[in-house]
């Protein structure tokens, strides 16, 4: 099941408080689901600002937790280094569940543990229960990830974090971690393909997507690099998880390595409405040249189908359609669509965005002089008349075009408009 909800872990409503230490605070409502209703990855955070709850169930583990006032998780996440009010976390592990639960005791923090409800005797052995559950919800929410990371980085650098990343239980978790490290520190190929290894096994197509956008966005990549995450992506089932790392690269001005990059993200995306999203998003990223501009407008007329998605992908280029090459991918896109209706549209948003000097009015003419419906085609005819340049070849070129028209009243019409 493809998960588009916000899940636990970076940017999930949680607030970073003293370094060295993982805090939620404040949550807010927040869920996913993967998988099938009795098995997969659920990730629950209700709040009305002091209290929220966790549940993760992946196969045999089955781990939860819930917790009034906020909290915060010392940096190897085995005990709590403040509490406000409650916490308590609980797993089943081989046929038992054991159960942790932590309170203030004046300006200390107690703990007691269970095992199947009954109250564990406290000592060593009891401390270390509660410090394995506390730190397997750590590793499975991924709650605080990017201060976790900054912390492992100052005391064991990228090799303690990326060890860490292999010890996470959680999905969600793997991708907060993937994209905290990748904003905290340079990665070599190396640190790249232990990474995307480890990505390979998630089962979040959220989980990839953040975490290979955070690579794609933060570093500098070589080739081999690039494709064992564009590997990685191919993995990805939902369209509108690829869709958005595509989005994420064209905040900024595409290079031609990213251009290069989103193109083969798009090569992988199958519906008509999520094609157009990302196209739409290259062709309105800045500084983009001529060229880059007239293949985007090309993919899109190879990869959409329906008629209003590939108008709506020739109007995001706007005006850019202004330029040679551009404007020649668009009127060649502008014959996939088949419907009059928004055949007509895309001729006259692309008629008002060309200059005078442009070389495809008359290409332009003899698109409109295609469409279907007489109606239709002498309103495409009149658009291209107002803002077309009066020269003698445009305006026989546009009289040939109304002699197309099949109905006596429209021909009229299209005629007197030539006036």
């Amino acid at each position: 099941m493809r998960s588009h909800l916000t899940a636990f872990g970076v940017g999930a409503g949680l607030s970073l408080l003293a370094a060295g230490a993982l805090t939620l605070f404040a949550p807010k409502i927040i869920a996913a689901h993967d998988g099938d209703d009795d098995e997969g990855v659920h990730v629950i955070n209700i709040g009305d600002g002091d209290r929220g709850s966790f549940h993760l169930k992946d196969g045999e583990e089955d781990i939860s937790a819930e917790w009034k006032g906020d909290f915060s998780l010392s940096a190897d996440g085995r005990s709590l280094s403040s509490l406000d009010g409650s916490f308590e976390v609980s797993a089943k592990q081989r046929g038992e569940v054991h159960k942790a639960v932590y309170s203030r005791n004046g300006d200390a923090i107690s703990v007691k543990t269970f095992v199947d409800g009954e109250a564990a005797a406290s000592g060593p052995q009891s401390d270390k229960s509660a410090g394995d559950l506390l730190q397997l919800f750590a590793r499975s929410s991924g709650v605080g990830a990017e201060t976790r990371v900054k912390a492992m980085l100052a005391s064991g650098g990228k090799a303690a974090v990326i060890d860490e990343i292999e010890r996470l239980n959680g999905s969600h978790a793997i991708g907060a971690y993937v994209e905290a490290l990748a904003g905290a520190a340079p990665l070599t190929a190396d640190d790249i393909g232990k990474l995307t290894a480890r990505l390979a096994g998630v089962d979040s197509d959220y989980a990839k997507r953040s975490a290979i956008a955070a690579l794609l966005t933060a570093q500098q990549l070589d080739d081999q690099s690039i494709t064992e995450i564009i590997g990685v992506a191919k993995t990805i089932e939902g369209d509108h998880e690829l869709r958005l790392i595509v989005e994420d690269l064209a905040e900024k001005p595409l290079t031609d390595r990213n251009f290069a990059i989103v193109t083969a993200l798009i090569g992988e995306i199958e519906g008509d409405h999520e094609v157009r999203l990302a196209v739409a998003a290259m062709l309105e990223s800045e500084e983009q040249s001529d060229a880059n501009i007239a293949r985007a407008l090309t993919m899109a007329a190879e990869k959409i189908e329906g008629d209003y998605e590939l108008r709506l992908a020739i109007e995001a280029a706007g005006d850019r359609v202004a330029a040679p090459l551009a404007g020649a991918a668009a009127i060649k896109a502008i014959a996939n669509i088949e419907g009059a209706h928004d055949r007509r549209l895309a001729i006259e948003e692309v008629a008002g965005a060309i200059d005078g000097a442009s070389p495809h009015w008359l290409a332009l003419i003899d698109a409109a002089a295609t469409v279907d419906g007489d109606h239709e085609r002498r309103l495409a005819i009149e658009a291209i008349k107002s803002d077309a340049p009066e020269t003698d070849e445009i305006r026989a070129a546009l009289r040939k075009a109304v002699e197309t028209i099949g109905s006596d009243h429209e021909r009229r019409l299209a005629l007197e408009a030539m006036e």
